[in-house]
Formats: C-alpha cells, structure tokens, sequence
C-alpha cells in the first residue's frame, strides 16, 4: 500500500492573515509616530509665538511699596546715534522695577522680531526707569528680550491690550 503526500503550497492562507496584520500593525504606528511629530512641532511653533504682541501695555502705576529686587539692562533703540558710530556702539540702560513702580510710567510694546531669543522693541514714557546714572529717560525706545520683558509685566501686573482703554 502507496500513501501518497499532498503537497501543501507555501502561502498558507494563515500565514498570510498574519503577514497581512503585521503590515497593518506596522503602517498603523509609523503613521501615528509621524502624526505625533507634526502635532507636537505645530505646538511647538505655536508656544514661540504666545508672548506679548504689539500694541500691549505694561503700565507702571505710583506705589512706594515695592523693594529694588532686579534690574533689566536693556539696549537703547537709537538708529541715528547707532548710524553715527558705523552700527558698532550699543548703549544700554536700566529698567528698575522698583524705580518705575515709584515714578509711574509705561511700556507699550512696539515691534516684536521673533529671533532666537525673541527680542522686542518697547517705548518707555515714565518718570525714570531706575535711580542713578544708568536711566534710560523719560522717554525712549528699548530693545528687551522676551524672558526680561515677561518678568516686567508680573511686576506690572500684566499686559493691557486695550490700547488705552480702561480696564474693566
């Protein structure tokens, strides 16, 4: 007696299913892997531009309460005196917080440049921006970075995008 051997073919219906899955499964996390990285670069585009924008005030109201903790050092916007010395020479002032909450005055945010740190261009119109020979004025146009200016607005109490109005 002969007993014959079927041959079975190579593609098993079987392991087809399971190469077929395989595939899903993998297509199935590189295509949430690449969905996760653009969501997360798109926040991440958007966290760089939350900050102040222009036309938002900072407003220095008169108190005598507030001690002299920090200082800004910030870079005075000056284009002709900056013609004048070839584009080389900076000059710089102080923003004392205690100085312009003593003296009242205030910031209005003119132009933002989004560098890497993210720099602004502010006007100061005040009393005086700290006591002693490093004043910036009574009214000058400043350059601050994005970290300085966000520590100035918790001592000032936030941003008034208003533009003028009174706060309700």
């Amino acid at each position: 007696m002969r007993l014959h051997w079927r041959r079975r073919s190579l593609s098993h219906p079987r392991r087809q299913r399971v190469d077929d899955a395989a595939k899903t499964l993998v297509l199935t996390l590189v295509a949430g892997a690449l969905a996760t990285a653009t969501t997360g670069l798109s926040v991440f585009a958007q966290l760089n531009e939350l900050g102040p924008i222009v036309g938002n005030i900072l407003v220095f109201k008169r108190s005598e309460v507030m001690a002299d903790w920090w200082r800004v050092k910030a870079t005075i916007d000056d284009r002709p005196f900056a013609t004048w010395q070839g584009g080389g020479a900076v000059r710089t002032c102080d923003l004392s917080p205690s100085a312009m909450v003593a003296g009242g005055g205030s910031l209005v945010v003119e132009a933002r440049r989004m560098s890497s740190p993210p720099v602004y261009r502010v006007h100061w119109a005040g009393k005086y921006t700290s006591h002693g020979p490093n004043n910036c004025g009574t009214s000058v146009d400043l350059v601050v970075s994005r970290s300085d200016l966000m520590r100035l607005a918790d001592v000032a109490g936030g941003f008034d995008s208003n533009f003028g109005m009174p706060r309700p």
